[in-house]
């Protein structure tokens, strides 16, 4: 292909990481279309993810999907100049079903095929749609799936872990915790919709801030305030333990945030990832005003090809 004769990027975006099959159309930093679909109904059953199913949902509508976008669009498929898929992390099934498709379809156009790191891709995603709103050096908080960490990010190529999980993500801990509270799946999305302040229980100690993250300690706290409770035949109060995980899972995040930002003399911050979403997490951000705070647009928090598209625009442009 003559780079030259491109005026613009057409980048064709593919993510199969876990549960979300997505495909997205982007004219440079801007996204045209999306089509996804979810196979997170058939799991509630199981209480989590189960790879096998998540794999042949992928299998089911990549290609369903890809169509109805390119028609909706009324696109026709020979002007994408780039295909982006995710690479990684993720179950292995899910992503090797995304790599095979964007694989494919960049050897039938002859176009390069870009693979882009997921957790990455989170980082980077406050920015779709406003390409020169990105000012580096800055901090990101991506809270996705089995993975929470902070990276140091210094161009759309180099982001440098400074904390991630070392046992249950923050999503994971409150999932459990609402599984044993009797909450409908996903734990976290509920345990969020019925926070109440004044539930909350003011009675944990925070790790050291450079320590890595750790939520299991929140989650065998809660649990054992379950069991115990029904050992001892008492009520059990969904909304104060709930609320409560929730609050100290929060602070935690913040209290690791704040020692960071002073460690890199650095209060720009950049949030992505599914718990993004959380309201409460929302609202603790936009108190901290002496903070430069970019959050993930709602439509692009979930797992999306967005910002694998986006990504990948990025480091064409770098």
């Amino acid at each position: 292909m003559n780079k030259k004769s491109i005026r613009h990027l057409y980048i064709l975006a593919i993510e199969t990481s876990c549960d979300d099959t997505s495909i997205a159309l982007l004219k440079d930093d801007q996204v045209l279309g999306m089509k996804s679909a979810s196979s997170l109904t058939k799991y509630p059953k199981y209480g989590g993810i189960i790879p096998e199913i998540a794999a042949r949902s992928h299998e089911e509508m990549i290609d369903q999907l890809y169509r109805e976008l390119l028609a909706s669009l009324k696109f026709d498929f020979h002007q994408i100049t780039h295909v982006a898929y995710t690479s990684e992390p993720g179950l292995p099934g899910s992503l090797h079903i995304g790599k095979i498709y964007a694989k494919t379809l960049g050897f039938l156009l002859s176009v390069p095929v870009i693979p882009i790191n997921h957790l990455h891709a989170h980082a980077m995603s406050f920015a779709i749609n406003n390409y020169g709103s990105i000012r580096y050096p800055f901090l990101a908080l991506v809270a996705s799936g089995g993975n929470t960490v902070i990276y140091f990010c210094t161009n759309p190529k180099k982001f440098t872990i400074v904390n991630e999980t070392g046992d249950d993500a923050v999503g994971e801990a409150l999932d459990k915790i609402g599984r044993a509270l009797g909450l409908t799946y996903p734990g976290a999305i509920a345990i969020d919709r019925n926070y109440q302040k004044t539930k909350v229980v003011e009675t944990i100690k925070h790790l050291p801030p450079d320590h890595p993250f750790s939520f299991s300690g929140i989650k065998v706290h809660c649990l054992n305030w379950i069991n115990q409770a029904k050992q001892q035949k008492q009520h059990v109060d969904t909304i104060k333990i709930g609320s409560s995980a929730l609050h100290w899972a929060v602070d935690d995040i913040l209290l690791k945030l704040q020692f960071y930002a002073d460690q890199y003399h650095l209060n720009r911050f950049a949030f992505g990832g599914g718990f993004i979403a959380n309201q409460l997490f929302r609202k603790k951000i936009a108190a901290k005003k002496q903070w430069e705070s970019h959050l993930t647009d709602l439509a692009y928090v979930g797992d999306n090809a967005a910002m694998i598209g986006f990504l990948a625009y990025c480091i064409i442009k770098k």
